[in-house]
């Protein structure tokens, strides 16, 4: 595995020549032919090596085409980047599947850390895109607990490069050591882990707030990548905005109860109304304004088809409580909302620029653009 690791350098599965998959298309060849020759060998005192032989190459055969089903699933990922919203739980279900279909067949002892580095590494991906799907509808303690479990599988898969050390040979003879750096994958699941853990504050920010101090939840939510809460705190304060607002649309959602945790046996009058699209998160107040909210229903609801189109920023100004509205949807259930005491042209690109900015990335599709070693998103 660290020769093929040597091999890909950097190109990953997405490189044009010698590509990942042509190196585990050629070496399934050359297993297969080992899997053959143990099952036409002669009797003797040498058969039980290479039955065992014959046996171990089997399971390895299994393992590459599994690597190869990963890498498909890799290929869409990267390409579902540029869309508008991305199905988390489709890509969940054929993680699964790939898992269920593969996982009995390279258990051999000797193939152990194979197993075990392919189980670990299905498994955090299958928890951090459940984890996107369970942020998505709001729901907290599901998405807490994916993204802890994703979290210390991370943190133990992590230390094994730590321990890994690698022995290099010098020019003049010398030989020195260094640690093995961890492949672009496991990277490129901590980037994800830490834009899900950022969307995740935001997202539960109030259910947070209510365990710790004012001062400590912002010490913490600045550690995040990147820090919604403060970009929005500085972007209020810079264009002197009244409000901003981040609204979650729950109509059809029958387990609906509001922030944070809440047991799955107590029960809640299903919200009607207004009460159908509470503000996930509203500042600088931290309340939503109730004389604003029946116009951003509206306009949700007049101008879903703009919304729904990536990128677009709604605009719209009322003459009655003399107030201009900005919008944008960074993914179906959600929108975002800049709400201006006074009229505000449609055409100022400092606030849809922030508007893009933010819808983009709690859309969280970058990091699928950024899985192809190279790519900027």
């Amino acid at each position: 595995m660290t020769f093929l690791g040597q091999k890909m350098g950097g190109q990953s599965f997405f490189s044009r020549k010698d590509s990942i998959r042509t190196i585990y298309t050629s070496l399934y060849n050359e297993l297969r032919k080992v899997v053959s020759m143990g099952r036409h060998s002669q009797p003797g005192s040498a058969s039980y090596l290479e039955d065992l032989l014959s046996h171990l190459s089997e399971q390895l055969c299994h393992f590459t085409q599994a690597r190869m089903e990963m890498a498909d699933l890799y290929e869409k990922m990267h390409s579902l980047g540029s869309q508008k919203s991305i199905n988390s739980e489709e890509l969940v279900t054929t993680l699964e599947a790939v898992l269920h279909k593969y996982s009995t067949k390279f258990h051999h002892p000797i193939l152990g850390r194979v197993e075990e580095g392919f189980q670990t590494e299905v498994d955090v991906v299958t928890q951090l895109l459940r984890c996107q799907a369970q942020i998505s509808e709001w729901h907290f303690l599901p998405a807490l607990l994916s993204l802890h479990g994703a979290n210390s599988k991370l943190t133990a898969w992590g230390q094994l490069f730590q321990r890994q050390r690698e022995t290099r040979k010098n020019l003049f003879g010398g030989q020195s050591q260094k640690a093995v750096q961890p492949p672009h994958l496991y990277m490129w699941l901590q980037r994800f882990q830490a834009a899900l853990l950022a969307k995740f504050s935001f997202y539960f920010h109030e259910a947070l707030s209510r365990q710790t101090a004012p001062a400590d939840m912002r010490a913490l939510t600045a550690r995040t990548t990147p820090d919604y809460h403060g970009k929005i705190c500085s972007f209020i304060r810079k264009h002197d905005a009244s409000n901003v607002s981040l609204v979650f649309d729950n109509r059809g959602s029958e387990s609906f109860q509001g922030h944070g945790y809440h047991h799955p046996h107590s029960y809640r009058e299903a919200p009607k109304g207004v009460e159908q699209f509470p503000a996930v998160v509203s500042l600088p107040s931290g309340e939503r304004p109730l004389t604003h909210w029946p116009n951003v229903i509206m306009m949700m609801g007049d101008r879903a088809a703009e919304l729904n189109t990536l990128d677009k920023v709604v605009h719209f100004y009322d003459d009655k409580v003399q107030s201009t509205y900005y919008l944008t949807r960074p993914e179906p259930h959600f929108t975002l909302v800049v709400i201006f005491d006074g009229r505000k042209s449609e055409k100022d690109l400092h606030i849809a620029a922030f508007l893009q900015e933010i819808s983009s990335s709690l859309r969280n599709s970058k990091p699928f653009s950024t899985l192809k070693p190279g790519s900027k998103g």
